[in-house]
């Protein structure tokens, strides 16, 4: 086992092919073109996309990390991994130890009501995380990764050590809304609780993949392998809103940016899939309390937060 916590990004390629992949505190930037490899026992990590697509399989299931996504796998996991491609394919692996983990989890649930809460991180040393592929932009930790991936790129000097910490309070805190969202899936059994979670994930993304169009709910059904009733309900009581209402919020979130570019109204309202500018402002002044032009001007005159200065004080 390697352990480090104040070494900067690791840049490996064939000597990955030797390793155990059970380090503690090690942040790797891989780099090939083909790669294959059976872990029997590894460390728990986020995979993060950079470029191209890595391929990990365990329990019968194919997971792809891509940019955008990242995959979280737990201590101890046996899986395949494989990769093959034209041109190089890139990743972040970050590997965090028992102790820092046991550190955080110990400090975020250090009161009854919040241990009561929360009592799937209390049976066991370490927790248990979902594994799946995540989206960047459906948690916490995954806008903090996507901020981070091009300074680790970039090669920029930083306190290792605190960053470990931040990385494994945000996988924390965004795993205990998870167990919240299942929770609240009504159903007595927590395996069908899972399942319905999963199935509902695979919705949620496809939402994120697609919401610029027309999405209808005979095709989220079909996604989650689930029927309409049944998706309607289930998505409210796990995610606290419908699918429409996501769809219309993941579109006015994108009008934010674009507006913050300078496109035009109508340019907007197609690429967003409203049918007119004026259905668009429409639905902008219900959601915000004014008008897409006076958000512009707001923006324009600086009054927004920097982005990069809220992930600066967050290390």
């Amino acid at each position: 086992m390697v352990t480090t916590s104040k070494a900067g990004v690791q840049r490996m390629s064939d000597q990955l092919r030797h390793q155990e992949l059970n380090f503690d505190n090690v942040i790797i930037h891989s780099h090939f073109r083909h790669f294959e490899k059976s872990v029997q026992d590894s460390g728990l990590s986020i995979k993060l996309g950079h470029r191209g697509a890595e391929h990990y399989f365990f329990d019968g299931q194919k997971h792809t990390v891509r940019p955008g996504r990242y995959l979280v796998v737990n201590r101890h996991r046996a899986f395949d991994c494989f990769l093959k491609s034209e041109e190089p394919i890139e990743a972040f692996c970050i590997y965090l130890s028992k102790q820092i983990v046991r550190d955080v989890v110990s400090a975020l649930l250090s009161t009854p009501a919040q241990c009561l809460d929360n009592p799937i991180y209390l049976r066991q040393p370490e927790p248990v995380f979902q594994e799946k592929v995540y989206r960047t932009e459906e948690n916490v930790l995954g806008h903090f990764l996507a901020q981070l991936r091009p300074i680790l790129a970039s090669g920029t000097p930083m306190d290792f050590e605190a960053l470990y910490y931040t990385l494994a309070e945000k996988l924390i805190r965004s795993q205990i809304q998870i167990e919240q969202q299942i929770q609240r899936i009504s159903s007595t059994r927590r395996d069908t609780r899972e399942e319905l979670y999963r199935r509902l994930s695979i919705a949620r993304h496809y939402i994120m993949d697609n919401f610029r169009q027309e999405i209808s709910l005979d095709e989220l059904a079909r996604e989650a392998a689930l029927s309409k009733f049944h998706l309607l309900r289930t998505y409210k009581e796990a995610f606290g809103t419908t699918p429409y209402r996501q769809v219309l919020d993941l579109r006015l979130q994108r009008a934010q940016r674009l507006l913050a570019k300078g496109w035009l109204m109508e340019e907007i309202a197609f690429d967003l899939g409203f049918s007119d500018r004026r259905s668009f402002t429409k639905a902008f002044k219900k959601a915000f309390g004014l008008a897409p032009s006076g958000f512009r001007e707001n923006r324009s005159t600086g009054n927004n937060f920097s982005s990069k200065q809220q992930f600066q004080n967050e290390l």
